[in-house]
This record gives C-alpha cells, structure tokens and sequence, in this order.
C-alpha cells in the first residue's frame, strides 16, 4: 500500500510539472504534437518524408528555444545543435554515421550535463543515491549486450558514461527551480529510449521498436527543452 501511495505521488508531481510546460507553451506544444504525429507517419506509412521530418523534430526545439530565452545559454544552444546533426547523420544506416552521430549525441549530453550543473544544489550524500544506481543499470545493460557490441564497446561505453552524468546532474539541480521534474522526466525518458535502441541495434530486438524509440527520444527532447525554458525564464510565454 506505502509503494502504491509513492507511486502515485511521483506520477502526480510528474503529471503536474509537464501540464506546466503544456499549459505554458500551449501553441508550440500543438505544433510539437503535430511534429510528431509527422515523423510517425514517415516512420510506418510515407517513409520517403522520413529524412524531413526527423530533423525537424530538434529544429522546431531550437527555433522554439532561441525565441523563448533571452540571452540563451551558448551551451545548451550548441547541446540542441549536435542533437540535430544527430539525428540527421543516424538516418544513414552505414556503421560511419552512426558512429558520428553517436558523437554527435555524446556531445548534446556534455551540453546537457554541463547546463544543468549551473543550477546544482549542494546536495545531501543520499542524493547521491539515484545517479549510483543510474551507474549500474548501465553497467547492467552494457554487460548484457558486451559480446555483440564487438568494435563498439568503447564508444558504446563512453556514451553510456555521458548518459549517466547528464541524468545525474538533471536531478542534482535545485528542486525548487521550475521545471525541474520536467527535465528530470525527459532524462529518464532519454534513457529508455537509447536503452531500446541499444538492444535494437545490437541486442535481439522487438517488434516496433523504431517506433518506441522515436515517440520516448520526442517526448523526451520536448521535455528537457520546455523544462529548460521553464527554468530560464519566468514571464508567461505562449
């Protein structure tokens, strides 16, 4: 019953911090919403727009940051950036582009981890508790998928560091800022969503597994950037 009543209360508080931003930023969430609505469709039935409509789902993010902030943070403009290129050089099914876009994402997290670090609290060691335990789920899937990764267990390894500090450091911000469980809900959405892509891609797969891959990483990057937008600024934006 005590699990059950925690539960609830952390997809309430959830629940609560997302309807924040989707209240906040009502338009560019309808448009968003269509963004993705788009890359599924190209995802299962116009596959020929597919090479449009992926990029557009971080060139809408950035558009919608640059207008939303004043001064942006350099940082997190670069961090959306290499997202963008990203997704673009992982379109290409040759093992060079994903490497590159791997890269490419490696250096959106650092972006990402160094932006939230700004806002660190002074955190008690408990806190601690969550980024440890973050530490060995990755250890966890790393192992499980070391004999397949072959040539790209450094690499592999390496991002998945990267993930570790990014998601730590979303939560070690100051839980008073607005927008804090939206970030941190994103992260941990970032995390399923390379968590199934690694197991698609060198593990033994799912059926459907492109498409809840693309619907975690959108929902995942909305958050993160409207959470970041939330913290930075305090007008009302529409």
């Amino acid at each position: 019953m005590c699990v059950i009543k925690i539960n609830n209360y952390i997809y309430l508080h959830i629940k609560i911090q997302v309807m924040d931003a989707i209240k906040t930023f009502p338009k560019f969430t309808i448009f968003y919403l269509i963004v993705m609505i788009v890359e599924l469709l190209a995802l299962t039935v116009i596959p020929e727009y597919h090479l449009v409509s992926k990029p557009f789902i971080m060139a809408s993010l950035l558009g919608f940051y640059i207008v939303s902030v004043n001064p942006q943070d350099n940082l997190f403009l670069l961090a959306l950036i290499f997202a963008l290129l990203g997704d673009v050089f992982l379109l290409f099914k040759h093992d060079d582009f994903f490497i590159i876009g791997l890269v490419c994402f490696l250096i959106m997290q650092i972006g990402y981890f160094i932006t939230f670090k700004k806002k660190k609290r002074i955190p008690k060691p408990s806190a601690y508790m969550l980024p440890a335990l973050l530490a060995f789920t990755a250890i966890f899937i790393i192992n499980s998928l070391w004999s397949q990764l072959s040539n790209m267990r450094l690499p592999v390894t390496v991002y998945a560091g990267s993930i570790v500090l990014m998601a730590a450091y979303a939560y070690l911000r100051h839980p008073r800022l607005r927008g804090y469980q939206t970030v941190v809900f994103g992260v941990v959405l970032f995390i399923i969503s390379d968590g199934m892509l690694a197991f698609d891609k060198f593990g033994t797969g799912f059926p459907n597994a492109r498409i809840f891959v693309m619907i975690t990483y959108m929902i995942a990057q909305y958050c993160i950037v409207t959470g970041q937008v939330l913290s930075d600024t305090k007008r009302k934006i529409t």
